[in-house]
């Protein structure tokens, strides 16, 4: 049974944690929205209310539940400084914010994950399963740490061997096969709830990414006409995977 992940579709930052930001108020609402993986809550709608998840309302630029916790571990906080704390702005290279509050933090991720293994265990337990899709957009445009030379799919499906999905994978090929797809390139794996990273194949992951540009306006911030295209596919992938239940 399939189990629903929505990290990034949030933009809430708590207003107590507000003061922490270095940027000026525009440029943090910037920051927040361009990073955003808007309106996914709504894409994949008819997955969420087929199967239940974890949605986070958080913008991840208070904190990012995709990142590795351990800092060592998360490559993107040793290159970049964009761990589960993200320490350095998106649109531009420059600090973001203090750590006085991290540790604080860290319990709004703790609880993330929490929610995301406990979910996982109740579909092990009642169907001896568990195939977490992993929800995302991604941006049209670079940022500062993102290679500028690589030629970006309309649709990025992600996967971590240990956790493959081989049938969700073909399935979902299918549902956008007249888009250009790539398999783990630009962005490659897909989450694992903590508690079975490694440990549980019987837990496995898919993470789908959709270009924003197949469903936003070149404003980055507005639906385009063809939102509803893409809503439909993913309601296709939806009522697929409850006929396959």
């Amino acid at each position: 049974m399939h189990l629903i992940h929505l990290p990034h579709c949030g933009v809430q930052i708590p207003d107590k944690y507000i003061s922490d930001y270095l940027l000026s108020p525009e440029e943090l609402e910037a920051n927040v929205y361009q990073y955003a993986d808007l309106y996914t809550d709504e894409l994949y709608a008819s997955l969420f209310d087929a199967f239940g998840g974890v949605k986070s309302d958080y913008s991840r630029l208070f904190f990012d539940p995709e990142r590795f916790f351990d800092d060592s571990e998360e490559h993107m906080q040793k290159q970049f400084g964009l761990g589960w704390f993200y320490e350095n702005a998106i649109l531009e290279k420059k600090s973001l914010r203090t750590t006085k509050h991290k540790k604080e933090i860290a319990s709004f991720y703790d609880a993330h994950h929490e929610k995301l293994n406990a979910l996982t265990q109740e579909k092990l337990d009642q169907y001896g399963r568990c195939t977490v899709i992993d929800c995302h957009s991604f941006s049209n445009e670079r940022y500062w740490f993102h290679d500028k030379e690589i030629e970006l799919p309309d649709i990025c499906i992600g996967y971590e061997p240990y956790h493959t999905d081989g049938e969700l994978i073909g399935k979902v090929i299918e549902i956008f096969s007249e888009y250009k797809i790539a398999i783990n390139a630009p962005y490659a794996g897909s989450l694992v709830p903590t508690n079975y990273w490694r440990k549980d194949e019987r837990v496995k992951s898919v993470m789908i990414e959709i270009n924003k540009k197949l469903y936003l306006n070149e404003d980055g911030r507005t639906k385009s006409n063809h939102f509803e295209t893409m809503q439909k596919k993913l309601n296709d992938l939806a009522t697929a995977l409850k006929d396959q239940s």
